[in-house]
């Protein structure tokens, strides 16, 4: 195993970062996204402010840049890069969801009125979704603060994805909730309230993909149905309801995702065209896992982090794609908060090198960020 090295400061505050998919690191290497916390035991309430900023990682120093109150402990508040001078993060502000595109040398800001659930590799267009809907579902993914006013309708016509401009603020609705269930009439899952739960662009951003699953009846169990779209909201149902959960892309046209397509959970890659063909990962590592799956920037490797064994240690794996031999990287002792929404997932994430991963650990008792140079 490898050696794993803390990079947030040692104070009284709680550090992570959030998302395996998402990008902490500064073009140079030199600076690394994250949130501060003043607590890590329970729900993050309408009123609590989280600070989003950077850790200077030689001096581990963490620089504050804003606060939001549109964040959770899964995802955070889906902090991103801006360029280099820039952070885009999600926020409530004037009694609504929106999105903070701020300088980080001048401090200047610009609004956008939706909060992003994704945005593009050019960074001049993003995706929205309804974060109150996503809160009721599963609250560890959603904000608190703002009740979902479509929340008594099955398939609402007005709410859905929105494609936003992120130049000019413009958005609009290219996906319905009401037009997936006419698209893909697929009772009794689609008879149910729906939402979507995670949204994200192909790397050249002329296409995305969905994750449309249905709010449980009776105690029982959501299903999930992978769906792609262009921009225009022309979608492809890739999978129906079935288990879909972690996925990434490995170019435009082919998805990896953990899926029961034979009967067990394990990584397939699912081509996105009508023939809705797939292949399982080689090797037998992941096999019955839930991880998640995340490609290097060369593609030659996949990271995959799991969730706690019998003594709530989680392992990341590093799988290489053209060998097919797997290594585990580290063991991560897992704290119980009691509470899945606000568990401590690795959720490990790629330097832009491809040289480094960095993840989100309870290993010493409280949340930190620790890094592994490989």
């Amino acid at each position: 195993m490898r050696q794993t090295e803390i990079i947030s400061p040692s104070d009284k505050y709680e550090y992570f970062f959030g998302y395996y998919d998402l990008q902490p690191y500064s073009t140079d290497g030199n600076f690394h996204l994250a949130h501060r916390a003043e607590f890590a035991d329970r729900r993050p309430r309408a009123n609590d402010a989280c600070e989003v900023g950077f850790i200077e990682l030689k001096s581990k120093r963490f620089m504050p840049l804003g606060k939001t109150y549109a964040w959770n402990f899964q995802q955070g508040a889906l902090l991103n890069w801006n360029g280099d001078d820039g952070i885009i993060y999600n926020d409530r502000r004037d009694g609504a969801f929106c999105t903070v595109m701020k300088n980080v040398k001048t401090g200047a800001e610009k609004i956008i009125p939706r909060p992003l659930a994704c945005i593009d590799s050019s960074r001049k267009k993003g995706l929205s979704v309804n974060f109150s809907r996503i809160y009721d579902f599963r609250a560890g993914y959603g904000y608190a603060g703002i009740p979902d006013k479509y929340a008594d309708t099955n398939a609402p016509d007005g709410d859905g994805i929105f494609l936003v401009d992120l130049q000019s603020g413009e958005e609009k609705l290219i996906i319905s909730y009401d037009g997936i269930k006419r698209r893909f009439p697929l009772p009794p899952f689609t008879d149910c309230k729906l939402v979507v739960n995670h949204i994200t662009f192909n790397p050249s951003g002329t296409r995305f993909l969905f994750l449309l699953r249905n709010f449980p009846k009776d105690g029982g169990k959501w299903g999930t149905m992978l769906v792609t779209s262009d921009l225009q909201g022309n979608m492809r149902n890739l999978t129906d309801f079935r288990v879909v959960s972690h996925y990434d892309f490995k170019d435009d046209d082919t998805i990896m995702a953990v899926s029961d397509f034979d009967g067990s959970w394990d990584v397939y890659f699912i081509k996105d065209d009508d023939e809705t063909t797939h292949e399982r990962i080689k090797s037998s590592v992941f096999t019955g896992q839930d991880v998640h799956c995340l490609y290097s920037p060369d593609r030659k490797y996949i990271s995959g982090d799991g969730y706690p064994d019998a003594d709530n240690l989680r392992t990341l794996y590093l799988y290489d794609a053209e060998t097919h031999k797997t290594e585990i990287l580290t063991k991560q002792y897992s704290r119980d908060y009691g509470d899945l929404d606000i568990r401590c997932d690795l959720h490990a994430r790629w330097n832009r090198k491809g040289d480094r991963l960095s993840l989100d650990t309870t290993h010493n008792g409280r949340r930190e960020i620790a890094q592994i140079i490989l």
